[in-house]
């Protein structure tokens, strides 16, 4: 690579030449004088004019075309080349073909510098975690898509101008300035649109700039918060029956009441109850975990939807009756027919009968009904309970969440009812709505794809 200090002077050329020419010249005119007198000078000085002219012509000439190929690269078109035979002087010739080799080199650098920069755009653009650089001055020099999305940017206002103006969040201005000023890896948390981002702040060498990491973590934080509710909810409902079987066996044991029939045979009683919850219990929990695994169905097949609801039904009418409800069943008398598992919508209306029979007060009414709905089969079941309060209704899906908690572990429930419905209806591709009020009761919808 030739030297950056390497510079050729504007006149070089022309100077060395005319001077050359001038000699030459002068020197035919001096010798015509003396050999032929002013005729011969006169003819002496046309002859040289004409060498004159042509020697400049063959010297400039090849430079105007260097200048013109210099001009080309300048403006940066590297594809113009000059051919070495258009000069007779070497050093021009060397001149050319050193302009050549630049124009080569210089296109082959752009050229991976193009591609370089093609290929970190597609990555930047793949990739799901925001990508931001700053240059020294605090201003935005590159941005990828996720970090626009992220930041609810728009690309237009990015790139080349601050990112306080940028960004409408004071917390990435600071930590992009505190790792720049620490000159080390700073990570922060904050709260944009909703979402919850984890930000790293990476300056770089020579605190030049730095380089910040935007992570989405609202769902990593949910489902932490999740499994925090899981573990804690699981281990009560674990801890509630088993405090009270441990009672009850110590009553009898320790306190002697295994030898009064009046108690003994209560107790036991109470025991067994207990020890039915916790199947229950564990029950729920295993078929929720199967579901969950995608292993609940084993098969699928063509079934009727309006004969497992009718099945379900039969199962719990004897809760119904000592409850004195009303219920009422309407069912079409054609088939409703959808695909899926037996078992699974067994699950589903068994959970959504029983919650009507369990949150309805005796003497009260229940209403099931079941229709095709255009490609859908649909199923509600209608009751005139206790009601769910309209903040408690987007969580009752949830796992062991309760809207009375002591009402509900007083009939028996588990809390996982309606989270397996839930899970169930998703691995069959379906929907559920719920429409409640306080005092009055309540309606569950389920909609399956209809064959």
């Amino acid at each position: 690579m030739p030297h950056e200090g390497a510079r050729l002077g504007s006149g070089v050329w022309k100077s060395s030449f005319l001077w050359r020419s001038y000699v030459i010249h002068f020197s035919l005119v001096g010798i015509a004088v003396l050999v032929g007198g002013w005729k011969g000078a006169l003819c002496a000085m046309g002859i040289g004019v004409i060498l004159l002219y042509w020697s400049t012509r063959s010297v400039f000439s090849p430079l105007a075309k260097i200048a013109r190929a210099a001009q080309a690269m300048a403006s940066g078109s590297y594809g113009h080349r000059l051919s070495a035979g258009e000069f007779d002087e070497a050093a021009i010739s060397s001149l050319g073909q050193a302009l050549n080799s630049i124009s080569g080199d210089l296109a082959q650098r752009l050229n991976a510098i193009a591609h370089d920069r093609d290929r970190l755009e597609t990555v930047l653009a793949a990739t799901l975690e925001g990508v931001i650089a700053l240059d020294r001055d605090g201003q935005v020099a590159l941005m990828n898509q996720a970090a626009q999305r992220l930041l609810a940017i728009t690309p237009e206002s990015a790139v080349g101008r601050p990112l306080q103006e940028t960004c409408s969040n004071p917390s990435l201005v600071d930590l992009a300035r505190e790792a720049v000023e620490a000159n080390e890896l700073k990570k922060s948390e904050l709260k944009e649109g909703g979402k919850l981002l984890e930000v790293y702040a990476t300056p770089l060498k020579g605190r030049t700039g730095v380089v910040l990491v935007v992570h989405d973590v609202t769902e990593v934080r949910r489902l932490e918060v999740v499994r925090r509710d899981f573990v804690a909810n699981v281990s009560h409902e674990l801890k509630t029956p088993l405090t009270s079987i441990r009672a009850y066996l110590e009553t009898l044991l320790e306190g002697g009441a295994i030898l009064e029939p009046e108690n003994n045979v209560r107790f036991l009683k109470k025991i067994e109850t207990h020890v039915g919850r916790l199947t229950a219990l564990i029950a729920d929990l295993l078929s929720l975990s199967k579901i969950e695994s995608g292993d609940a169905f084993s098969h699928r097949q063509e079934v009727n939807l309006g004969e497992l609801v009718l099945n379900s039904f039969h199962r719990l009418s004897p809760n119904a009756e000592q409850k004195d409800l009303t219920v009422k069943l309407d069912l079409p008398v054609e088939p409703l027919l959808a695909l899926g598992d037996p078992e699974a919508f067994h699950q589903i209306f068994d959970n959504l009968i029983d919650n009507a029979i369990k949150y309805t007060e005796p003497g009260g009414k229940i209403e099931i009904v079941a229709r095709p709905n255009g490609k859908h089969v649909r199923v509600e079941v209608k009751d005139t309970g206790v009601g769910i309060p309209k903040e408690d209704l987007p969580r009752i899906f949830e796992r062991f969440y309760r809207v009375d908690k002591a009402r509900s572990r007083e009939l028996g429930g588990t809390g996982l009812g309606l989270s397996i419905v839930k899970h169930l209806l998703q691995a069959l591709q379906g929907e559920i709505h719920v429409e409640s009020q306080v005092g009055v009761g309540s309606r569950f919808t389920v909609q399956f794809p209809a064959v």
